[in-house]
């Protein structure tokens, strides 16, 4: 790997490059994200972070319900469309299976799937951030190697480094707006 995940063809599809293990990671982050969605409960902070109320006045509940019946199916539809793609684009082709965990994958991403891909892992950083408690103001944490959650942290800092790279590489093409 040359340090970069994300890198721009001439073809101008986004190649991402990715170990083998962090691609199964983020299929079975597609999955509990869809699992999350398809079934949500209420009562989970992730799907208040995930839907944020548009009114947040509690006296106009009722134009929140008006606007979250007329908003949320097509935003839950976008989400869960983005989460099939990704799955997609992370699974290797049927039959081409390697069991060295080292296997680095070069996936190719059309501009509807960097899109997709940048939305969910957002949307994976904020079900994952909330469940930590993780704020805007978030200092390092120093956690112990046999502290439970050392891996959530670890998958959290993982998929912030991965969506900044993303972030940085759509930001790069932007044309100049100096005048």
């Amino acid at each position: 790997m040359n340090g970069r995940r994300f890198r721009r063809r001439p073809d101008g599809r986004l190649a991402v490059e990715l170990h083998r293990a962090e691609a199964e990671l983020l299929a079975h982050l597609a999955e509990e994200l869809t699992e999350l969605l398809e079934t949500p409960d209420p009562a989970d902070p992730a799907i208040d972070r995930l839907f944020p109320r548009a009114y947040l006045d509690p006296t106009e509940e009722e134009a929140e319900q008006s606007f979250s019946s007329l908003v949320a199916p097509d935003l839950l539809r976008g989400r869960l469309d983005a989460l099939r793609a990704l799955a997609a684009t992370v699974r290797p082709p049927s039959g081409e299976v390697d069991a060295d965990d080292d296997t680095v994958r070069v996936l190719e991403l059309d501009a509807d799937q960097e899109a997709q891909w940048l939305s969910i892992l957002n949307d994976a950083r904020l079900a994952l951030g909330i469940r930590l408690g993780v704020s805007d103001d978030r200092e390092e944490v120093a956690l112990e190697p046999d502290d439970p959650l050392l891996h959530a942290h670890q998958v959290y800092d993982w998929l912030t480094y991965l969506q900044g790279e993303l972030v940085e590489v759509l930001l790069d093409e932007l044309p100049d707006t100096d005048d």
